[in-house]
């Protein structure tokens, strides 16, 4: 049990990937920005434990300069918006009319997504993470 308990905090201290939950939203009320909320959390349960292997499909490489991947997340923020906008979002829209006046409150908001991102000097890339078990089970084996 301890060399199992071992060689996964080994693999997860020396692997190059991190593991994240991301989210996202915006608020607008008559076309003027109210609030943005940007989170980039560190996942606390290895996405390996969860059986979650990488979605080829929801993959992104972003060019970058930055000395850190903390640095990556804070000063990229726009390209990686990018990926997770092409991904799919979710959009509420509330609009009043009364008086022949229009009243509009917006929400654009990607939910909490678990993503891998592979930090390399120039290159980042982002995958999604899926719960798809046969995935998973390629991913370990190889």
């Amino acid at each position: 049990m301890w060399r199992i308990l071992l060689g996964i905090m080994y693999l997860t201290a020396f692997c190059e990937a991190s593991e994240y939950i991301f989210s996202y939203r915006v608020a607008a009320r008559d076309s003027m920005l109210l609030n943005e909320k940007y989170y980039f959390s560190p996942a606390m349960v290895s996405a390996n434990i969860l059986r979650q292997a990488k979605n080829p499909y929801k993959k992104c490489t972003i060019s970058h300069e930055a000395k850190t991947e903390k640095a990556l997340l804070r000063d990229y923020k726009e390209k990686i918006l990018e990926c997770f906008l092409n991904w799919g979002v979710k959009l509420e829209d509330n609009t009043q009319v009364q008086n022949l006046q229009g009243k509009s409150i917006t929400y654009l908001m990607i939910p909490p997504t678990r993503i891998q991102i592979e930090y390399a000097d120039g290159i980042a890339t982002i995958y999604a993470l899926t719960r798809d078990i046969n995935k998973a089970i390629k991913a370990i084996k190889e």
